[in-house]
C-alpha cells in the first residue's frame, strides 16, 4: 500500500518506477513463453555457468568437424569422378588397340595414336581438375595445376626421346617408362604440384583421414606412360617397320591396361577414406543436434510457471496503470473529502 504521506512528486515517481519494472517483467516473460527459452541465463542456472560453455564448446567443436568433413568429402568426391572418367577413357582406348590384334594397317595405327593423343590431353585435364579454386591433385600447391599441359610434358618427352637414337620398340617403350617413373623427369618437368598433406585431417572422436592423393600416383605415372608411347608414335617416325610400330603401339595399350588397373585401386584406397568421413560428418551432425537439444532444454523456461508470473505480472502492472490514472485526477476537494 502507497502511504500517504508520501508527496504527490514521490509518488508518481515511485509508480513510474514500478511500471517500468512491471513493463520489463511482461516482456521478459512474454519472450520466454514465445521462445520457451529463458532471458536470464545466470539467474536460471544459479551462477553456474560452467555445463554451459563445455555445451557451447561441445556444439561449436561438432559443427567446426562437420564443415571440415564437408570440405573433405566435397574434395573426394571431386577425386572419383575424375579418377572413374580417366579411366572409362584409357579402358576404351586400350582394349581398341588390342582388339586389332596384329592386323592393323598404317591408317588404323594413325587413327589409334590420334585417340590416344586425345586421351594424353583428356586425362591431364581431368587430373587438373579444380574445385571451389583448388587443384584436387596437387597436396599443398592446390592453388595452382597439379601437372604442366600435355603440349609441355609431351614436348619435353619428345625431346629427351630425339637424344636417343636407334631405339627399337622395347627400347622405346622402357624409355618412357623410365620418364614417367619416380624421381625421373616427369618430376622435374611434369608434375607441378606440391608434396602430399603433411597430417591426417582431424574429424573428431579420434577419426583421423588422410587424404593426400596427388598426380605422382604411380596409377598416374602408369596411365600417362601408356597415353604417351601411342600419342608419340602418331608425331614423328620412329619406326619405320609396320611391325615395329604394331608391337610399339601394342606396348602402349598393355601399359594403359596396367594403368586402368592401377586407378581401380586408387579409387579403391579413396573410397575407403570417403566412407569414413561419411560417417564421421554423420556422427558429427548427431552430436551437434543431441548438444544442441540438451542446451535448449537447460535453458528451457517453464511454461505452466512463466504463464503464472506473467499473469501476475500483467495483474500489477494494470493496477498500477490504474492507480496512476486515479491519482491523476486527483483534486484538493477529493482528497480532503
Amino acid at each position: 500500500m502507497i502511504s500517504s504521506t508520501i508527496g504527490d512528486m514521490s509518488r508518481q515517481l515511485m509508480l513510474s518506477r514500478q511500471s517500468a519494472r512491471m513493463q520489463e517483467s511482461v516482456a521478459t516473460l512474454s519472450k520466454e513463453m514465445t521462445t520457451g527459452v529463458v532471458r536470464d541465463k545466470v539467474k536460471h542456472l544459479n551462477g553456474d555457468l560452467a555445463i554451459l560453455a563445455s555445451l557451447d564448446q561441445k556444439i561449436e567443436a561438432a559443427g567446426v568437424h562437420k564443415s571440415v568433413g564437408d570440405s573433405l568429402l566435397t574434395l573426394l568426391s571431386g577425386q572419383q569422378r575424375a579418377l572413374e572418367n580417366i579411366h572409362s577413357d584409357v579402358e576404351r582406348i586400350s582394349t581398341d588397340v588390342l582388339s586389332l590384334n596384329n592386323v592393323a594397317d598404317a591408317a588404323q595405327i594413325e587413327r589409334s595414336t590420334t585417340s590416344f593423343r586425345n586421351g594424353f590431353e583428356s586425362t591431364v585435364g581431368k587430373v587438373n581438375t579444380t574445385i571451389a579454386g583448388r587443384s584436387i591433385f596437387a597436396g599443398v600447391a592446390s592453388d595452382r595445376p597439379a601437372l604442366a599441359s600435355a603440349d609441355v610434358i609431351l614436348s619435353e618427352l619428345k625431346s629427351d626421346l630425339q637424344q636417343i637414337p636407334s631405339l627399337d620398340s622395347a627400347g622405346f617403350s622402357q624409355f618412357i617408362d623410365d620418364w614417367f617413373a619416380e624421381d625421373g623427369r616427369f618430376d622435374e618437368v611434369g608434375y607441378l604440384g606440391g608434396v602430399k598433406l603433411p597430417a591426417a585431417v582431424d574429424l573428431g572422436d579420434g577419426i583421423r583421414v588422410n587424404a593426400n592423393t596427388t598426380a605422382e600416383d604411380q596409377a598416374f605415372r602408369t596411365t600417362l606412360a601408356g597415353l604417351a608411347k601411342g600419342a608419340l608414335l602418331g608425331e614423328d617416325s620412329y619406326f619405320t617397320d609396320l611391325d615395329e610400330k604394331r608391337s610399339a603401339l601394342d606396348a602402349a595399350a598393355y601399359t594403359l591396361l596396367n594403368g586402368a588397373s592401377g586407378l581401380i585401386d586408387l579409387s579403391a584406397r579413396i573410397g575407403i577414406v570417403e566412407e569414413r568421413t561419411s560417417s564421421a560428418i554423420t556422427r558429427a551432425g548427431a552430436e551437434e543436434t543431441a548438444l544442441s537439444i540438451a542446451r535448449a532444454e537447460l535453458l528451457s523456461a517453464d511454461p505452466h510457471e512463466t504463464a503464472i508470473q506473467l499473469e501476475n505480472a500483467m495483474t500489477q502492472l494494470d493496477l498500477i496503470f490504474a492507480m496512476t490514472a486515479r491519482l491523476s485526477r486527483l483534486t484538493l476537494a477529493d482528497y480532503l473529502r
